[in-house]
This record gives structure tokens, sequence and C-alpha cells, in this order.
């Protein structure tokens, strides 16, 4: 008998099966025997027909396990063994960062005037200095986020191809992030960078652990969130609040954003506070949050999936009595923007940099709302059609 090939993420010996990771989680509703029967089934490496079926691959298990034993990884490395087997299914290939065109890249083609220079402008600057801000995929998508007077002496370079791979980590597309890791560590090998600045929590938890933990990746730069680099600046008294934002909102925390805990989580708490803005937490606590929805899809494929996790997140967020909805992620804004042209009544969405650019007294733009309609649109006529296909593919 051939023994099966084990996750070469998880901590086997670590884990003692309490199902804490699994028990906790907000999606599966189980209780302490049937968790822990779940993640035997997993640490064993046979069918966890629960976690098939329910997980949304938010992330979250990671931070429950008392152990750090990385039960994420393990689950998402069952989908690694059917993407190898099965392919994925076409109905996703508009989805990846890999297709041209697909979800972003149109968007970008109908940027206005300003966010398309500033979009072109960082796709040819040179990633050099001792701050250099990388933008992602989301503000590539959203420019007027980084469009703030303050750090215009920063660097901000990037462009798609420099994608982070967190789509495809999140898919548990091993070989796909492992090539991401390669490439970007050619990529920014030499580079006088001092320390890389992040827009998004999930690229920073890319580049600071799972590529170079977990794929090799090798990075010379420091890396930080740039919240925590603007938060530093307005206590140095180098940036300067000018208009206290005086009304409520609800404050969603990403996966990512959870995983890295203080640095993003409460950095952005104090820089709505102190922007003048009444924060409300959204029940049960920011440890047990639920998912944007966007990581949903990641398991079944499914846009059904995606809607019922978002529905779900912003049930919670209604209850709070909030008049606004705070995200700190521009992908976490962008689909639950699409929600309030599926679900009227949705709150408006707004990201932490559109707040800061108000408080600071930088020209207010709310693009969001618009480019989520048209990204919704696009993904319905170029997804939907293929929703019942049995084709698949391969990313090459």
């Amino acid at each position: 008998m051939v023994e099966k090939k084990k996750n070469p993420f998880f901590k086997y010996n670590d884990c003692d099966l309490c199902g804490q990771c699994l028990e906790r989680c907000e999606y599966m509703d189980l209780g302490h025997e049937q968790a822990s029967d779940e993640i035997g089934r997993l640490v064993r490496g046979e069918p966890a027909p629960i976690v098939a079926d329910k997980c949304t691959s938010c992330y979250a298990c990671n931070t429950f396990c008392p152990n750090d034993c990385h039960p994420y990884e393990l689950i998402i490395g069952s989908w690694n063994e059917r993407y190898k087997k099965n392919g994925l299914p076409v109905r996703v290939s508009y989805l990846m960062p890999d297709s041209s065109p697909n979800f972003r890249t149109d968007i970008v083609d109908k940027l206005g005037p300003r966010d398309r220079h500033l979009h072109d402008k960082w796709t040819k600057t040179q990633p050099e200095g001792p701050y250099v801000i990388y933008p992602g995929c989301n503000a590539l998508v959203l420019p007027h986020l980084l469009d703030l007077d303050f750090l215009r002496d920063i660097p901000v370079s990037g462009d798609f191809h420099l994608c982070c791979g967190e789509m495809y980590f999140r898919m548990g597309l091993f070989d796909v992030v492992e090539r991401t890791a390669q490439r970007l560590t050619e990529y920014y090998r030499g580079r006088d960078i001092g320390t890389m600045l992040f827009v998004c929590p999930a690229g920073l938890n890319m580049f600071r652990n799972v590529l170079p933990k977990q794929f090799g990746a090798k990075f010379s730069f420091k890396t930080m969130y740039l919240g925590k680099y603007i938060l530093d600046r307005i206590r140095q008294g180098s940036v300067k609040i000018t208009t206290m934002l005086d009304r409520k909102v609800a404050v969603h925390d990403s996966c990512h954003g959870r995983l890295l805990h203080d640095e993003v989580t409460e950095t952005a708490r104090r820089l709505y506070s102190i922007m003048g803005l009444d924060v409300l937490e959204v029940e049960p606590n920011r440890q047990q949050g639920l998912c944007c929805g966007m990581a949903a899809g990641c398991n079944r494929y499914r846009p059904d999936d995606i809607y019922q996790a978002c529905s779900m997140q912003l049930k919670r967020v209604h209850k709070t009595g909030a008049k606004e909805l705070a995200v700190y992620c521009g992908g976490c804004q962008l689909l639950m923007s699409m929600m309030r042209w599926i679900s009227p009544g949705t709150l408006p969405v707004r990201h932490l940099f559109e707040y800061i650019c108000e408080a600071t007294g930088n020209p207010i733009r709310l693009p969001a709302s618009k480019r989520s309609l048209r990204m919704l649109t696009n993904v319905a006529l170029k997804t939907l059609p293929r929703l019942l296909s049995q084709k698949t593919y391969r990313i090459d």
C-alpha cells in the first residue's frame, strides 16, 4: 500500500485533533465531536464531507488553531489534489489573474483619465527607494485609493503580472503559487528597496508569510501595512487631519487582516477613530468575523456560494445600526458594493483610504460603486454562459 503524501504545510506532529479550528468556524456549524472527526479525516487523508461542502476558504481556522498547525493549508491541499486530477472548470477562467482579458483588466480599460494616468504611471515606475508602495491587483482597479498628496513622494510600482498569487493560494493551486514565488523573487532580486508598503492586507500576508515561508520566495526588503505608515505620520504631525468625519460606521475585517492581527485590524480602528468616525463592531467579534464572500467561490467555484457568504455578513452589518460599511480591503469593497446592485438596501461601502482622503482635505472620489456594477455585468456576461459547461483547463 502506497502511503499518501503528506501536506507540506501542515504540522502533523503538533495537531492533537482538538477540533477547535473547525468547531469555531462560523460556516461549519459543528459540535466538538464532529469537528474533531472532520479534522481527523483531513489529517489521515480521508474524505471530509462537511468541510468539502461548507468550507468558504475564509482562512479563519488558522487563527483558531491553538497549536498553529495550519489546518487551512490542510483543507486547500485537498483542493490542490483535486486540481491536479481534474483541472479547473472553464467558468472560472475569466476570474483568474493569468487570463487576458479578465474581470480586472476589463475594468482598467474603462478607467477615467486621472485613474488611467495613475495606473499607467505605476506600471512603468521602477521599485526603488527607502519606501515603495505595492498597489496589488485591487488598487490597480481602484487607483484613487492612493491618490493622496502626502504619498506623492513615495513611488508606487506594480502591474498585474506582479500579482502576489493570493487567489491561487486560496484555491489551493500550490504549483501556480510556487511559480509566482519564483517569478517575484527574480523580479525583486537586487532592487534597492528599504520597506515595501502594502495597501491590501492580502498582498502583505502573501509577501511576508505565505510566499517566503511556504513557497521559498526570497525578498530583501521589509514589509509594512500602508495604514500603519499613515497612522505613524499622523501621530508625528506630518499628516494632518483637517476634517472630522462624524458618522457611524460598521467595520468589516478582511480574512488576511485578521491573520495579521493588530497591525491591520487595530491600525484601521485607530485611524477611523482619529478621523472622528463612530466605530460599531460587527458581532460577535473581529476574530470570529465573516469573509466578505469573495473567497467562498474558491471551493466549489459557484457564484451562489459567494452570494450567500456575502449576504450572511451583510445581515450582521445591518444589525449594528451603522450608516456606512467601512472596509480596508479593495476586494471586499468591490464585492460588497456589488451587493448594493443585487440587494437594494445594502449600506454604502467606503474604503479606509477614502475616509483618509476626505479627512485630510484631498479631493474626494468614490468610483467603487460604478466599477462594481461594471464588474458584475462583465462577470455575468462572460462567466454565466459557461456555468453548466463540463470543460476544464489548467493554468500553464
